[in-house]
């Protein structure tokens, strides 16, 4: 499976939206949220001050744009993990928890506003919604390795969440440069991240 591009396509103005959030994105990756402005945005993408305005009216739904963006990029990199693994349920689930480390390494400082607490909506159930979309494609392949349990069960509840602790905090760790190995030659993130899941889907 290819790992995310941190490349983005030119800006295009026929498509000002868009190439307003790829700007944006790529501001934030590069210098965080601190300084961060519409008006800044506006210089990056060589357009007048008034066309981030025009688009997305505050500062706060130009964040949660580029928030909807990052879970769509996220979860078609779940969908084309899923795609290219086996029949097997752990080894599909492995496959997406590698595809979002890759995706969590290449884009750290989305990753930590797509799950900001402080700046992000509340949580939907509305399926349309990409985060929604995301965490259906995990909640379904969770119960494809407990395929007995019933829809209520709470050791699916118990299952899902230690499978999502495992795969982000290993994108934490990995990014805080925490990761722990002593072994020679040193495991790779991604290596110990599907041994420590394969061994935890054995386990329960």
């Amino acid at each position: 499976m290819s790992e995310p591009s941190d490349k983005r396509a030119p800006y295009h103005h026929g498509d000002l939206r868009n190439a307003l959030i790829a700007a944006g994105r790529e501001m934030l990756e590069s210098d965080g949220l601190r300084g961060f402005s519409l008006r800044a945005l506006s210089r990056k993408a060589q357009v007048s001050h008034a066309a981030p305005v025009h688009h997305f009216k505050t500062l706060g739904a130009f964040l949660a744009e580029c928030r909807s963006d990052a879970f769509r990029e996220l979860s078609e990199a779940l969908e084309a993990a899923k795609a290219g693994a086996s029949h097997s349920p752990t080894d599909v689930l492995c496959q997406m928890a590698v595809a979002y480390l890759r995706f969590g390494i290449a884009y750290p400082v989305m990753l930590r506003l797509m799950f900001d607490k402080d700046t992000a909506p509340p949580k939907s159930n509305d399926p349309t919604s990409q985060s929604r979309r995301a965490y259906l494609l995990l909640d379904a392949a969770v119960r494809a390795t407990l395929p007995d349990l019933s829809q209520r069960d709470p050791r699916f509840d118990i299952r899902i969440n230690a499978v999502w602790s495992l795969i982000h905090g290993f994108v934490i760790l990995h990014n805080e440069d925490q990761i722990c190995t002593q072994s020679e030659p040193p495991m790779t993130t991604e290596h110990m991240l599907v041994e420590a899941l394969s061994a935890m889907l054995k386990r329960q």
